[in-house]
């Protein structure tokens, strides 16, 4: 931790050089405890970030933008500070609203936690700094404001959020976006095996109101699948089952009523009932099938390098990493292409980095 703290702080203090010992203590104290002491009234909060929003001038946004110059800064191995000037319409505000609220309702920072962030602050010798941390210490580690020398060098209108929410931004607008319609809405995730389908899918139903179905249960039990199962695009999966049980009640504004299949069990569990809601998000290898994909109103793809595939899988799978290796990964890739997967789908990210 201490070393990749000690790259963080550098990074703010190369950038910007005009910092003044409160200006370092915010970015300590943010890192630890976040932005939750900035929030009593969610729709005041809200409200303020709008205005500030439209209070930017659109031509420096424009210009920012474009030339590049303004990014997410990552404060801690979670926490990222947000420029309010990334945002490109009044919805995209409001999206970062509520990203910024549901980042300061999971913030939990100890002052253990803060104080030893500020041990390592000290290797850095900063003129100024000690007497300001021994000072701030005695009044019981307050919240800091940004000093007037910051703000008028580096006009800082940003907000806290998690640091997978700035990763997956354009994900989560889009889904944003298809919320604010009448009509039910279902997306789908895709991609390959290792690259963060499922946690996606719980990061989505976490900050919006959704059903999450998994591709997972819906497997051909062995005794249905062709001779050459192996050899068909998907040949593993009770597709027209999933149509049928899954994506046409949602159309129809029904509730979700099926049966998931345990592949180690080689049995159906239990019904699993779901009221309807106006967005349903469908994760999982083969959800993108040409049978399924008539259905979906976003169809998201995810990807990361096979490296970074092989050592997630590693430690998902354990010993049964090499099933993945031999059998799952191949079969998984072969749908990939034969369909074309990727290109065909709305948004692509890559979560190597992540």
């Amino acid at each position: 931790m201490k070393k990749k703290y000690m790259q963080i702080l550098e990074e703010h203090l190369g950038r910007y050089p005009l910092m003044e010992p409160q200006d370092i203590g915010k970015l300590v104290y943010q890192s630890e405890f976040g932005s939750e002491h900035m929030v009593s009234d969610r729709q005041q909060a809200e409200d303020f970030l709008i205005e500030e929003w439209k209070a930017l001038p659109k031509d420096n946004i424009a210009g920012i933008l474009q030339a590049g110059q303004e990014s997410a800064r990552q404060i801690s191995e979670s926490l990222i500070r947000f420029p309010l000037s990334l945002c490109g319409s009044v919805d995209e505000a409001r999206l970062l609203a509520h990203l910024f609220l549901s980042t300061a309702e999971e913030c939990r920072g100890t002052v253990e936690g803060l104080e030893e962030k500020l041990e390592i602050l000290k290797d850095l010798h900063i003129p100024g700094m000690e007497p300001w941390m021994a000072e701030w210490k005695q009044e019981g580690y307050p919240p800091v404001h940004h000093s007037q020398t910051y703000r008028e060098a580096y006009q800082p209108h940003y907000r806290l959020t998690q640091k997978k929410y700035g990763d997956f931004f354009p994900v989560l607008f889009e889904i944003y976006r298809l919320m604010q319609r009448k009509e039910p809405a279902v997306v789908a995730i895709d991609g390959r095996c290792g690259s963060g389908k499922t946690y996606l899918a719980g990061m989505i139903g976490k900050l919006f109101p959704c059903n999450i179905c998994h591709m997972d249960d819906f497997y051909l039990p062995p005794g249905q699948r062709r001779k050459n199962w192996m050899e068909i695009p998907g040949g593993n999966m009770d597709l027209k089952r999933f149509l049928a049980e899954v994506l046409r009640p949602v159309r129809k504004g029904q509730r979700i009523l099926y049966r998931p299949y345990d592949c180690r069990k080689n049995d159906m569990e239990e019904a699993v009932w779901m009221p309807f809601r106006k967005l349903t998000v469908v994760e999982g290898s083969y959800s993108r099938h040409p049978i399924l994909t008539a259905e979906y109103d976003l169809t998201i793809f995810l990807t990361c390098s096979r490296e970074e595939q092989k050592r997630r899988l590693q430690m998902r799978e354990g010993n049964h990493f090499s099933a993945f290796e031999d059998v799952w990964i191949p079969m998984e890739e072969n749908y990939l292409q034969h369909y074309s997967i990727e290109t065909g789908s709305h948004l692509i990210v890559d979560t190597s980095d992540y």
